[in-house]
């Protein structure tokens, strides 16, 4: 639509181009709007940006460089074919109104009215410093003598009144020079720095060794540590995607189903608990066997039935006799008398003695009977 601005303005009945010459001087109206305001008095408008730092002597406040204002701008002259220009504003915290114009001869502003400025402008050759190059002083030193001579006549001067401050000077760096400590220092960072060479080179020396190389090393930087990780985990992209997908399947299927953890470090450690262990049950068993007093326990809780031969008197002989030594257990034990079923002698495999002292026991347990059936 921006092609058709030009060409949607609608045109009354009675607008006359040789009086009006425009729509906006028919309507009484202007293409700025406030800012054209006073345009008959030859004054518009404008932005207006602070050149530098002042003092506003209304409300004795600073105001920066930089600060904008809406500051009405005119034309008060000309300083040969450039117009001169004036601006005037209003104090953004007081009611004082700044006038500011314009300096084209001294590329500069003149303030007028309402404000000063702060001062920071010096010259260069009054503080000892090298001023911009003008190439019309050197021309005029080369080619006017009688200017040479006073130039030359105003650096004798400025020398002698110099003389004095540099004499100062130099009495001052004379006083606090001390050769001793300035050579310390050096020798110390020096020494330093012998060291971290020397460690350094005894450093690449051993890796050069141990790589059985003759390359000489550059010293190790930051970006080499980066570098040598990127390395580390660099994939070759000339592969497939499918090769490194049977790789990656092919080194899984290598890898062992169960963990190395849970597999003993060596065939002689498993073998020597396996050893441990059994020597362990052996001689628990074999004490176990070996006590006399188990042997009367066994019997009266009734584990086992004894089995023997019936030609073989000694051995019933043997066990009722070892028996009667225990004199305790023979009056802890119940009475089977009163048992509902009791068991008939014969029952037990032992002839029915009258004397044997556990004749009336339902059962009898002997695990270490050598007698077979």
């Amino acid at each position: 639509m921006g092609e058709r601005k030009g060409q949607n303005h609608y045109y009354p009945a009675d607008f006359n181009y040789k009086v009006h010459k425009n729509l906006n001087n028919y309507h009484g109206t202007h293409a700025l709007r406030e800012r054209a305001k006073k345009i008959k008095e030859g004054i518009l408008t404008i932005r207006f940006e602070m050149p530098f730092n002042v003092w506003c002597l209304g409300c004795n406040n600073h105001v920066g460089m930089g600060v904008r204002y809406n500051a009405e701008k005119k034309k008060i002259g000309m300083y040969y074919t450039t117009p001169l220009y004036e601006f005037r504003m209003k104090c953004h915290l007081c009611d004082n109104y700044y006038v500011i114009r314009t300096d084209p001869k001294n590329f500069d502003y003149e303030l007028v009215e309402g404000l000063r400025r702060q001062e920071k402008r010096f010259d260069p050759a009054d503080l000892n410093n090298l001023g911009a190059v003008d190439r019309t002083f050197n021309l005029k030193l080369s080619s006017d003598a009688m200017f040479k001579k006073e130039h030359d006549a105003d650096d004798k001067q400025k020398l002698e009144s110099e003389e004095t401050s540099l004499a100062r000077l130099e009495w001052i760096q004379s006083r606090m020079h001390d050769d001793y400590s300035v050579n310390a220092y050096l020798r110390k960072a020096f020494r330093g720095e012998k060291k971290s060479l020397n460690d350094r080179r005894t450093a690449d020396e051993d890796l050069k060794k141990r790589l059985s190389t003759s390359i000489h090393l550059q010293p190790e930087l930051s970006d080499d540590k980066i570098l040598a990780k990127q390395m580390l985990t660099y994939k070759d992209s000339t592969k497939s995607y499918e090769d490194r997908s049977s790789q990656i399947k092919e080194e899984i299927l290598s890898k062992p189903l169960f963990g190395e953890s849970s597999r003993p470090s060596t065939s002689n450690d498993a073998k020597s608990i396996v050893k441990e262990q059994l020597r362990k049950k052996r001689t628990s068993f074999d004490t176990f066997r070996s006590t006399d007093l188990d042997d009367v326990k066994r019997n009266r809780n009734g584990l086992g039935i004894i089995h023997c031969k019936q030609e073989d008197p000694s051995y019933r002989n043997n066990d009722t006799q070892k028996m009667e030594n225990y004199s305790p257990i023979k009056s802890q034990l119940p009475d089977l008398k009163e048992s509902k079923n009791p068991v008939k002698p014969e029952m037990s495999g032992i002839s029915g003695s009258t004397n044997a002292p556990f004749s009336n026991l339902s059962v009898l347990a002997g695990y270490g009977s050598d007698s077979s059936e």
